[in-house]
């Protein structure tokens, strides 16, 4: 039968679902390499080379099938773009551009409140109800002015439509007359009466209308002056409309209506019911958290190395795997005297992260870190962070090496030789490669070697390797956790898992 063909190219990224529990079945079923420098060549020439019982194996060999059940992903190491950054500590404060303190415009007593903490809002939302007297003596003045202005429109229709009436009646005098006249049938005293009868009507219709409409002037005038008091005090338009046809919808004169002036959420509460309010008291908190600020503190001697619009990544305590991309919209005028430090504002919207569906995430108060690229140049070998192992002081990478073909006999190792090689040592050592529940499936292997990095600059998910890759390696990106897992697995039992 021949032997199964190593996948050319790995899997695609894709959600990891694998436990602890296959990765120890995967190192049961696995024919691990062990050598030194990451050569195939040393293979079992003395287990001595392989250090100490719990040192990690710098080759790991899988076949096929256990590349595809394991999920490996790689990338092939080459020059890219990498950043230059600074990290600074951070917390999440409120927008205070979207924020507003919700004070009565009257003092008075609480009679009701309609929002809570949490509680969403829109802008013109009625958050509580006042009983207020000084409110109360608003809307009557309100009303009453109302009510001399309507006065004063009824009787200045009511005049002008007599006005009109004397006017007419002169008119008709005088064109009868004006007949008459023209026929000569009557003398000219009673023409002349008539034609100075109309025109006084037409005066005093004139003059006396002049007045009416001053008067209903003053009194829109006064109307509008107490309507305004009312929009100054808080109530809406519709609100004070309902007051002037006479519908009070279920609020008496001294009943104050406290809106909130912005959409947000409710996040402070000061009042209870029957609580006398003054003018100065703070009742509500309406923040809207859709954005929220970063604020970094960055020493003055970092300083001069930002910029606003430098792209800044910010990773919260709550949610420390998240990285939330933003840029400086801000720095401030002023170094601290105490912390020798100035603020440095990112601002983020406020979505969703993975694992947490409650709504604004990014809660005010929230502790972090900021990395701001403040320079960028051109690296040999650029990795994604993701590929680097870290080990104490000490990085590491897999890379993956040319497949390799093992011998269906003796498929647990790539360079298992025949028992004169080995002698008595191989036959007390290797015992266990006559058990078929440690043997590794027979074909060709995709290996993969360990190897320690020297890092140089980060930023971002980005970081160069300034040594142990060159261009053109392929390094796991993806399954790191499992290799890492694999390849102490091999050792742990006295240098092989066979």
């Amino acid at each position: 039968m021949s032997h199964p063909q190593a996948p050319s190219s790995l899997r695609r990224p894709k959600p990891p679902h694998r436990t602890s529990t296959l990765i120890l079945s995967l190192a049961a079923a696995l024919g691990l390499s062990a050598c030194d420098g990451g050569s195939s060549g040393a293979g079992h020439a003395g287990h001595d080379d392989h250090g100490p019982p719990g040192a990690s194996s710098e080759v790991v060999a899988l076949t096929p099938e256990q590349l595809a059940a394991a999920e490996i992903e790689v990338v092939e190491a080459g020059p890219g773009l990498v950043q230059q950054t600074l990290t600074f500590t951070a917390v999440v404060r409120p927008n205070l551009d979207a924020q507003a303190h919700i004070t009565p415009k009257v003092p008075g007593v609480v009679r009701a409140i309609h929002k809570h903490l949490g509680d969403k809002v829109e802008a013109g939302d009625v958050v509580a109800e006042l009983e207020s007297t000084e409110f109360g003596q608003a809307v009557s003045h309100y009303l009453e002015a109302q009510g001399l202005a309507r006065a004063a429109q009824q009787i200045l229709d009511q005049e002008r439509e007599l006005l009109e009436r004397k006017v007419e009646i002169a008119q008709t005098i005088y064109d009868r007359e004006a007949a008459l006249k023209e026929q000569e049938i009557t003398t000219l005293r009673p023409f002349y009466e008539a034609e100075r009868a109309l025109s006084e009507a037409r005066l005093e219709r004139q003059s006396r209308l002049l007045e009416l409409h001053s008067a209903v002037r003053q009194r829109e005038i006064a109307l509008e002056t107490a309507e305004e008091q009312l929009h100054i005090l808080g109530l809406e338009a519709d609100e004070v409309a309902k007051l002037g046809n006479g519908s009070q919808d279920g609020h008496r004169h001294g009943r104050y209506p406290l809106h909130s002036p912005r959409a947000g959420v409710v996040v402070e509460r000061d009042v209870t019911e029957n609580e006398f309010v003054a003018t100065d008291d703070k009742l509500f908190l309406v923040q809207d958290l859709s954005r929220v600020w970063v604020v970094a503190a960055a020493y003055e001697k970092d300083l001069r190395h930002l910029r606003r619009g430098q792209p800044a990544v910010v990773r919260l305590d709550a949610f420390p795997e998240v990285a939330l991309s933003g840029e400086v919209t801000f720095i401030d005028f002023k170094v601290g005297q105490t912390s020798r430090a100035a603020e440095v504002r990112i601002e983020l919207p406020n979505e969703g992260v993975p694992d947490w569906p409650e709504p604004f995430p990014l809660r005010p108060g929230m502790f972090g870190k900021v990395e701001v690229a403040v320079a960028a140049r051109e690296a040999v070998v650029v990795l994604p962070e993701r590929a680097i192992v870290h080990e104490g002081e000490r990085s590491f990478v897999f890379v993956r090496l040319e497949e390799e073909s093992a011998p269906a006999e003796h498929a647990s190792h790539p360079d298992d030789h025949a028992g004169e090689e080995h002698g008595d040592h191989a036959g007390e050592e290797h015992g266990g490669h006559e058990d078929s529940a440690h043997e590794a499936p027979a074909g060709p292997r995709v290996r993969f070697e360990r190897r320690q990095v020297q890092l140089g600059a980060r930023g971002g998910e980005r970081v160069e390797v300034l040594r142990g890759v060159k261009p053109g390696d392929e390094v796991v990106t993806r399954g790191t956790f499992t290799l890492k897992s694999l390849a102490r697995q091999g050792e742990l039992g006295g240098g092989h898992s066979h």
